[in-house]
């Protein structure tokens, strides 16, 4: 009895140790600034970015305005290339959505219902 309650307790220590570490929040066009203000190198700030899958939709005023306040052209092209790489995520992930709905064996897509169709 007492051997399975120290296995129960385990179990659940292990449990609540296997969640994930939750990801840092996304960063703001004021938190590369500050990044650029601080001395950060252009890989590390790019490394930041990809870390917290921040997606940065910029107008180009907001170019502008980095370029005046000191941040890179490599720094603002990446950051640019943020919004395009998850518009091509979400994109790719509609389009899976619609290869489950048709049967593309035929010269003609037309959707699937299941083999008692």
């Amino acid at each position: 009895m007492k051997t399975l309650l120290v296995l129960s307790a385990l179990a659940i220590l292990i449990t609540g140790c296997a969640t994930p570490a939750p990801r840092p929040p996304a960063l703001t066009e004021s938190d590369i600034l500050s990044m650029i203000k601080a001395g950060m190198s252009d890989n590390d700030i790019l490394r930041r970015i990809d870390a917290t899958r921040s997606v940065f939709h910029l107008s180009s005023d907001d170019v502008v305005r980095l370029r005046q306040e000191g941040v890179s052209d490599r720094v603002v092209n990446g950051m640019l290339d943020t919004y395009v790489r998850a518009a091509a995520e979400r994109q790719r992930r509609l389009d899976m959505d619609d290869a489950d709905f048709y049967d593309r064996s035929g010269p003609y897509p037309r959707p699937w219902y299941g083999w008692w169709w």
